[in-house]
């Protein structure tokens, strides 16, 4: 169940919904690194996550090798964790599909704003997807591993992904 701490986001809905993920993705038991990720910083379900020591994980930048997708509201009017550090970060295959939707504003959004998403509809394979230097999901390949692929924009705040988390 989804609780909002804040009346105004009664209607906010997950940024991250598994489509193909019952025998394809699976929610890895994590815990956030509290050193690395300050309480200021806002953490949508389907930001991009890396491993840091253990099973501690981070915001994934441009250069972090992408452990998953996170799968909780973390910090921030939405936070799940109420003061824990216990974690979901959804790993898995090419099988595993998802769909990701913008959040209600440019800085509370697990994609990069100011993307057009539909007009990369047309690129035969997929356009391959990427970490952003706050973790968020684009298609600028800024020097760091692919983190997924691009199946289809349903509309320019809604995406359907596959993961291809490389670690090249």
């Amino acid at each position: 169940m989804l609780r909002a701490n804040n009346l105004s986001r009664v209607t906010q809905k997950r940024t991250l919904r598994g489509l193909y993920i019952w025998h394809q993705a699976t929610p890895y038991a994590c815990f956030l690194d509290t050193v690395n990720v300050s309480t200021s910083t806002l953490i949508y379900p389907g930001m991009v996550a890396s491993k840091t020591t253990g099973e501690q994980v981070k915001v994934c930048d441009a250069n972090d090798v992408p452990f998953g997708l996170f799968a909780n509201f973390i910090n921030g009017p939405m936070d799940e964790l109420g003061g824990g550090t216990e974690i979901g970060v959804f790993r898995g295959g090419p099988d595993a599909t998802f769909e990701v939707l913008a959040g209600p504003n440019s800085d509370e959004t697990p994609l990069t704003p100011g993307v057009n998403w539909t007009s990369l509809n047309a690129t035969a394979g997929g356009v391959a997807l990427y970490s952003d230097a706050n973790g968020r999901l684009t298609n600028t390949d800024g020097g760091g591993p692919v983190v997924a692929r691009l199946v289809e924009a349903v509309s320019n705040s809604k995406i359907v992904i596959t993961l291809d988390l490389r670690t090249e």
